[in-house]
């Protein structure tokens, strides 16, 4: 019950603000699907601001702070309501007021398929989740980890940053963690239900956004329920979504901001590119690599943009408002990262062809791996078919941040020469590209569509 109630505060907040962006233009699917996904960061920000940043561990102020945030937006929406009620029909302003917060909520028989799609999908997931409420090894000596250093710790939360934690990535951001706190923080006490429940809304909700964006940009039906169907419910995917690796976090952000990006452009609504701008600044402090992909990425739409200069103003003060936490805490909270060697200046653990031949063959093997259901073909296929419609336009944009990202991450690869390099890429290469499924298969799915839909 008091994760319900969580999901509804952050659900409603998040969906009055993008109201607030779109007038209720976006269909009402996927503006409740970005809505919770706002939600959540803003959860995650709240938290940031009171327990780290401020010190406070008073667990009512994040959530105070979001229940004044409804009220607000709710007395502005309402407040806009009564201005367009005529004299005449002031008694039914309640109908009015519901209307104008929810839009048109008429559904079609696309959307059906979606939403029944989406809880069939449900199934795996809960039943996988529920065996491991606590998630993977990364999430019990990482994420969860630093979750309960932040909630049990009170003014002693810093201990998880001292120099003998470095094996659970004390440099990384705290996205995840500060989510599951803000859950803690609403029911007043630590438990497994928070971290379980949150990695099955956020599988189910990349899956959803990938579904009906798809639906709604292309009108296809199976290819957009066959793309939500690949990312969920291959066996290892369903693996890294319970186990709570912030990689599908980072996923699920980058596919919102792409997804909220085109939907601007299709509908004409240049305010909703500023939600674009909102994602990657709080995928950014989901760990280091998102905070690789958010430069890219925005840098990309800032060039992409260049021409309008009044909006691009907006953008980038967007970005780099739900950027602050992840340039507080990179800056002044996070320590050293302990696992890191400069292989370009030692003399101990360089840089050398060796290293480089593994970091150039292994992804390869890594495609044709079994794990992955055959995944990377039909993805080669698409991008053979969909062909240089891929590298135009915002779809051209999409392309490039996925190619620089993952070049940028196997650079990295090659430059810190801390650990073993076989060892590092079995470990974690398939997280990386992982993440960047949702928004690889959005991208192929616009490229093999012959049109986008009309409504």
């Amino acid at each position: 019950m008091i994760y319900c109630l969580g999901i509804f505060i952050s659900f409603t907040v998040g969906f009055l603000l993008i109201r607030l962006l779109t007038g209720n233009r976006l269909n009402i699917l996927l503006h409740i699907l970005l809505a919770l996904v706002l939600g959540f960061g803003i959860d995650g920000t709240a938290a940031f601001y009171t327990h780290i940043f401020l010190n406070q561990f008073n667990c009512f102020i994040p959530i105070g702070i979001e229940i004044l945030g409804i009220c607000l937006l709710l007395f502005y929406s309402y407040k806009d309501n009564l201005k367009n009620i005529s004299p005449k029909i002031k008694k039914t302003k309640r109908s009015s007021f519901l209307k104008t917060l929810l839009g048109d909520m008429k559904l079609t028989q696309n959307h059906w398929f979606g939403f029944l799609t989406l809880l069939l999908l449900t199934v795996p997931l809960a039943i996988s989740a529920y065996h491991f409420p606590l998630g993977g090894w990364d999430a019990w000596s990482c994420w969860n980890l630093k979750a309960k250093f932040i909630f049990l710790g009170h003014e002693n939360w810093k201990g998880m940053l001292a120099p003998g934690l470095w094996r659970s990535n004390t440099q990384y951001p705290l996205l995840w963690p500060l989510i599951n706190v803000w859950f803690w923080d609403l029911g007043g006490q630590f438990n497994q239900a928070a971290p379980m429940l949150n990695s099955i809304i956020f599988a189910l909700l990349t899956a959803g956004i990938l579904l009906f964006g798809l639906i709604e940009l292309t009108g296809m039906l199976v290819p957009s329920l066959s793309a939500a169907v690949i990312v969920t419910a291959i066996p290892f995917g369903v693996t890294l979504y319970i186990s709570q690796y912030s990689d599908s976090l980072l996923g699920l952000f980058l596919l919102s901001a792409f997804t909220a990006l085109l939907l601007a452009e299709k509908y004409d609504i240049p305010k909703l590119k500023i939600l674009s701008m909102v994602f990657l600044g709080l995928m950014s402090f989901t760990k280091n690599e998102g905070l690789i992909a958010a430069g890219i990425a925005a840098l990309l739409i800032f060039w992409h943009e260049r021409s309008h200069k009044d909006e691009l103003k907006n953008l980038i003060i967007a970005f780099f408002i739900a950027l602050l936490p992840t340039i507080i805490f990179t800056l002044f909270m996070a320590p050293k990262n302990e696992a890191f060697i400069n292989g370009l200046t030692s003399t101990d653990k360089p840089t050398n062809w060796s290293r480089l031949m593994v970091i150039f063959a292994y992804p390869w093997f890594e495609f044709i791996s079994g794990k992955w259901n055959g995944f990377w073909l039909l993805a080669g296929i698409g991008i053979l078919l969909a062909g240089k419609k891929l590298w135009q336009s915002t779809l051209g944009v999409i392309g490039l941040s996925l190619v620089l990202y993952f070049g940028v991450v196997m650079a990295y690869y090659a430059v810190n020469t801390f650990f073993e390099i076989s060892w590092w890429l079995s470990t974690t290469l398939s997280r990386i590209l992982f993440a960047l499924i949702p928004t690889i298969c959005l991208w192929i799915g616009l490229g093999l569509s012959p049109r986008r839909a009309d409504s």
